[in-house]
């Protein structure tokens, strides 16, 4: 877990396995409950550019798939897999699960230290152009049955070794599709308890879906729904002419019947195979910008009403379907912005001093803080309570330029969410009796129970009617969260 470092913006500055062992109470008291963390393989080190030295602190440059990195196990002359196993039984014996970053698709640039490595992989493994993949990383031939055959098995003995939980797999779509037929066969064949999670960089939900459906992961990064909260929530579609801007209704589309009458991004949920195990997101370390300076930015430079923003924002992401990513520093709205200064502006430090070691909290005077992080926890506590947003129906029922409100169900558990996206309080009658994609069961369960309670501020209630309606007023920018007791 990084912490402050004199040393350049792309060098290491610390972090190590021994440093997320130290902060296992910090993510618990959050309420993380499963852990991505950095590639751990041994890495090439740096490169010399005009900039100076340009090192691979991020993981994503290896140089031996076998052994693990020494910054992140200090003193370590094996190849290190018994510490991430330690690492990984903390992490259990505090509820946490633990997802490896996985890469197939290249290593680390050539540089003096990849050349005069005894263990290197052949030279005949790798593609002869240096434009297939992005910034012009050495690309390997999955084309070859023997890089294949390692890379599957090298997956396996990290899964062996280390008893991990999940996989990430880096790059996905730069990776030849004859590997897919190997890993499938092998890989998903025998390990059905391993989660295998996919990176498709991609904002559209026909290229992104395809994995799913065609190489057998169980989730994906949602970057299609991502660009929309951005894009919608946040930018209120200012990228776009004016013509072309459909609000909330680029989210989903309003609903008179089965289908929608104007598609968003949720209505194209058929396109997976299972949409409720994508991973949704606001931010990453590969993004234009983290959430919060992307609301600083709309918020005219106000931390205070940009905190507001980002809160807005998690309420959707912790209550929509899907299971939710958090970067690091979001909860504290930690600012981070590629145009500012490239990749490394989204990988910043994490600001420990600002977090008081008594709490776990951040300490009282840091205000914006402390409210994104007492309302992301919250969010998070509500989650976990509550099966129906963990589990449950997702229906759509209503949907206007500034409006969304959705409704998850199971099996009794009712949350209604609101979304008001406009900067004025807007009010809504939502007429649940009529709607046709609403069971006859669930309004059976409204009906008979009628009271829906403000889960952010629980002195708040609010009536079903018996006509079949429910008024709501959600104020501008925010969330109502509403449960039916």
């Amino acid at each position: 877990m990084f912490c402050g470092s004199s040393a350049g913006p792309e060098q290491y500055h610390g972090g190590n396995f021994a440093g997320i062992m130290e902060k296992i109470p910090y993510l618990k008291h959050l309420g993380v409950t499963a852990l991505w963390i950095t590639p751990v393989y041994l890495g090439i080190g740096g490169i010399h550019g005009a900039a100076g030295l340009t090192e691979g602190y991020h993981g994503y440059w290896p140089l031996d798939f076998e052994r693990i990195d020494t910054h992140l196990i200090p003193d370590t002359v094996d190849n290190g897999r018994d510490k991430l196993k330690m690492l990984v039984e903390q992490l259990h014996d505090n509820g946490i699960k633990i997802i490896l970053d996985v890469i197939v698709s290249h290593t680390g640039y050539h540089n003096e230290n990849y050349r005069n490595y005894p263990h290197r992989l052949p030279a005949y493994w790798f593609k002869k152009h240096k434009d297939d993949l992005p910034f012009g990383l050495p690309a390997l031939d999955h084309g070859q049955a023997d890089v294949r055959d390692y890379f599957v098995n090298n997956i396996v003995d990290w899964i062996e070794d280390t008893e991990i939980d999940a996989i990430r797999l880096d790059s996905a779509r730069h990776i030849d599709q004859t590997f897919w037929y190997y890993f499938k066969a092998y890989v998903r064949g025998k390990y059905r308890n391993i989660f295998f999670l996919g990176e498709v960089l991609d904002f559209d939900a026909d290229s992104v879906s395809k994995y799913q459906r065609e190489h057998d992961f169980d989730s994906l990064f949602d970057f299609p729904l991502c660009g929309n909260i951005i894009d919608v929530m946040i930018r209120n579609e200012d990228n776009k002419p004016p013509e072309h801007r459909k609000g909330m209704c680029a989210i989903a589309g309003p609903r008179g019947a089965a289908a929608p009458e104007t598609p968003g991004v949720l209505d194209t949920d058929w396109k997976y195979n299972n949409a409720n195990r994508l991973v949704t997101l606001v931010d990453n370390h590969d993004l234009e910008k983290r959430v919060m300076s992307w609301a600083v930015n709309y918020s005219n430079g106000d931390r205070s009403e940009a905190a507001n923003l980002v809160v807005y924002v998690l309420s959707f992401l912790l209550t929509t379907r899907g299971i939710p990513q958090v970067y690091y520093g979001t909860e504290i709205g930690l600012e981070g912005d590629r145009c500012a200064g490239g990749d490394a502006r989204l990988r910043m430090d994490m600001p420990w001093e600002k977090i008081d070691p008594s709490t776990l909290e951040p300490f009282p005077g840091y205000s914006v803080e402390s409210f994104i992080y007492r309302s992301l926890r919250k969010l998070i506590r509500l989650r976990r309570e509550n099966e129906a947003l963990q589990y449950g129906y997702l229906f759509t029922l209503y949907s206007s330029f500034d409006v969304y409100v959705y409704m998850r169900e199971f099996r009794g558990n009712t949350i209604i969410v609101g979304l008001n996206n406009s900067r004025t309080d807007r009010s809504v009658r939502i007429d649940i009796a009529v709607n046709l994609n609403v069971p006859g069961r669930i309004k059976k369960n409204f009906a008979d129970r009628r009271i829906m309670v403000n889960l952010m501020d629980t002195s708040e209630t609010v009536e079903y009617l018996p006509s079949g309606k429910l008024g709501m007023n959600i104020k501008g920018k925010q969330a109502l969260i509403l449960k039916l007791v």
